[in-house]
């Protein structure tokens, strides 16, 4: 079979990447990573309380304890809880298709979701329960442990 392209993390080794299962659950069972989401008429998306940490990292969307997407950003509060950062086009009459957070809106406000909420898991942390604090992650790292996030997100146990 072949290999992953990888940055510094190299998801190829099974080790690693049980480490990293293991430290993402770590992570998402700590309560003060979880926010409420709601959808901000028109077009954005609030997370409360407010603000929640500039950094970067990622965040998995929730209704309940069921994971609907998974995201990365540079900078958390930016992505998820500004007007510029989580319009995601929706405010475009031009745009050709709506992305996967434009349907959460819309589901969102009729009604489909229950507890829509998110669930911070920030880069420093990660690294910091995988003991590579002083690890630079580039941007190939970041979207791959996006993806390993997104396929695994069924598997970690919410809070």
């Amino acid at each position: 079979m072949g290999t992953l392209v990888v940055g510094k993390l190299d998801l190829n080794d099974s080790a690693v990447v049980a480490r990293m299962k293991a430290a993402i659950q770590t992570l998402v069972q700590d309560a003060a990573s979880y926010r409420a989401l709601r959808f901000k008429p028109q077009y954005y998306f609030a997370v409360e309380p407010s603000p929640i940490p500039s950094a970067p990292g990622w965040y998995v969307v929730l209704d309940g304890k069921l994971p609907l997407y998974v995201g990365k950003a540079d900078n958390l509060n930016g992505r998820l809880n500004t007007n510029t950062g989580s319009v995601d086009s929706f405010a475009e009459r031009a745009r050709a298709r709506d992305g996967k957070r434009n349907f959460i809106k819309k589901l969102d406000e009729l009604g489909s979701f229950s507890h829509l909420r998110v669930c911070l898991i920030l880069e420093s942390q990660l690294l910091l329960a995988l003991g590579m604090n002083r690890l630079q992650l580039n941007n190939l790292d970041r979207a791959n442990v996006e993806k390993l996030i997104d396929i695994l997100r069924s598997h970690f146990t919410y809070r």
